[in-house]
């Protein structure tokens, strides 16, 4: 059995050593879908929505509306201290692919017990920067 849920926020996030426009500062209405599979209970429930959202909002809360700043990157994040801008530092380049990656292990290790209980298997994140393209990452439980 699968249950998913879709989130939405407004970021921005720039890539410096890319060779085209997104390395300067852009901005995004980022889409994440996260699905968890696993086997539902005697009542045929997996896991309740609310469960899953509430595991996943701080994150949400953090990045909505923030610039995505990679921890590498000290020239965009001296211009966030100077100024004052909201801004989340991640621990690596804010692809869609690393925030895949980070989304999912986050899930993982902050929600195992409640995962587990659950008996879920697998955590599978879906991010969208844009209506036409995705990145898509898959962790164990």
């Amino acid at each position: 059995m699968k249950i998913a849920k879709r989130f939405r926020w407004e970021g921005a996030h720039r890539l410096p050593w890319h060779d085209g426009p997104c390395k300067d500062l852009h901005g995004h209405s980022y889409e994440m879908y996260v699905e968890v599979e696993g086997q539902a209970d005697e009542n045929g429930l997996l896991m309740d929505f609310k469960h899953l959202k509430r595991a996943l909002m701080p994150l949400i809360e953090a990045w909505d509306h923030s610039t995505l700043v990679a921890q590498n990157d000290t020239q965009l994040l001296k211009v966030m201290n100077d100024t004052g801008w909201r801004h989340a530092i991640l621990p690596y380049d804010t692809t869609a692919e690393n925030i895949c990656l980070f989304v999912a292990d986050y899930l993982v290790e902050s929600s195992s017990d409640l995962l587990k209980a659950r008996n879920i298997h697998t955590v599978r994140v879906r991010i969208a920067e844009t209506e036409t393209c995705y990145a898509e990452s898959e962790r164990s439980v």
